[in-house]
Order: C-alpha cells, then sequence, then structure tokens
C-alpha cells in the first residue's frame, strides 16, 4: 500500500453493535471501512464493483429464526468462483468457532481465521495491514492456515 492509498476493506457483519467498534478500531488503523450486514442477492456485483483491497468475513451471518441465501463460508466461495473478485484476500472475523468450519475457510481459499473472542479488537486491523503489506511473509494467527 502506498502512503497515499488508504486500503478499502470490506466487512462482512451482521451484527449492528459491531460495526460501530470496526469503523472506531480499523478506521484508527488507516482503513477506508465499509460495512455488509448481509451476502445476499447481488453481493459478488457489489463486492466486484467496490474492489475492497481486502474482505473481512463473519461466519454466521443472518438472524435468528431467518432464512438467508448464504453464509460466510458460502460467500467466500462464491467470491473465490468469480474472476473479478477471486483474488481479494478474504480473513474470517467471527465469534463462531468450530474446527470444521476452519478447514472449509481454508479450503475455499480465506488467508486466516481469527476468533473475536481470543483478541483485542484494536489489534485485529494490525493483522490486516500485516497482511496486505507483505502477503508472502505474512504469518497467519490461526495455526491451520501457517
Amino acid at each position: 500500500m502506498s502512503e497515499f492509498h488508504k486500503p478499502r476493506i470490506l466487512m462482512v457483519e451482521d451484527n449492528p453493535n459491531n460495526h460501530p467498534l470496526y469503523r472506531e478500531s480499523f478506521g484508527a488503523a488507516g482503513f477506508e471501512v465499509f460495512i455488509s450486514d448481509t451476502a445476499e442477492a447481488d453481493f459478488v456485483e457489489a463486492v466486484a464493483q467496490m474492489n475492497p483491497d481486502i474482505i473481512s468475513m463473519d461466519i454466521m451471518i443472518g438472524k435468528e429464526n431467518q432464512v438467508i441465501e448464504r453464509d460466510g463460508l458460502n460467500a467466500i466461495e462464491l467470491l473465490k468462483a468469480d474472476e473479478r473478485t477471486k483474488d481479494i484476500p478474504v480473513i474470517v472475523l467471527t465469534n463462531f468457532f468450530e474446527e470444521g468450519k476452519v478447514t472449509k475457510a481454508k479450503e475455499l481459499g480465506a488467508v486466516d481465521f481469527i476468533n473475536l473472542q481470543a483478541h483485542d479488537i484494536k489489534k485485529i486491523p494490525d493483522h490486516f495491514l500485516l497482511y496486505l503489506s507483505n502477503r508472502k511473509n505474512y504469518i497467519p494467527i490461526h495455526p491451520s492456515f501457517a
């Protein structure tokens, strides 16, 4: 990233209580922050038009008792299948932790998996910046991604 380019991050997070926290912490780290509370409908088209530098993806998207079209893993799969969005790095950022979901996220092409409960939200943007600044030498937080 050049000093003149603010990295653009798309944060897919359905919990509106997290939106101000993400805007504050990622904004303070120098990101231009965009938040989507869903991966429904024309999600891939919207991402292609936005062209973020990196995506933060929640795994569990949708509200209780609400039918959803796709969860975070389905969204990653769609992004990686589309020529326009396949090279945008995706880091999973979620409160939901299950080893099977971690494995699936890696198989689908996510570059890391961060459990929100185990990390300080103010330090998480640093991992995204590290990835963007040096992809080849990035050390993932989750050992399965190393």
